[in-house]
């Protein structure tokens, strides 16, 4: 990983929220999590979860699927 990427990482997991959403994320390994579930489980509305993510996508933390 060079430093960059590295920095884009530490940036996004900066947040509490989003360290939270990475969490969720991991334990639900490669299936991965429904937004609406995350959205639920954290007790925040899907478009503030929706800026986390599209800040996590950025820094190459996650990626979509389309269902």
């Amino acid at each position: 990983m060079d430093r960059n990427s590295a920095l884009k990482v530490f940036e996004s997991l900066g947040s509490s929220l989003r360290l939270d959403v990475f969490c969720l994320l991991v334990q639900a390994g490669e299936e991965g999590r429904v937004a609406g579930e995350i959205a639920d489980r954290l007790g925040i509305p899907a478009t503030n979860l929706s800026f986390h993510l599209k800040a996590m996508l950025q820094a190459d933390l996650v990626s979509v699927r389309h269902e």
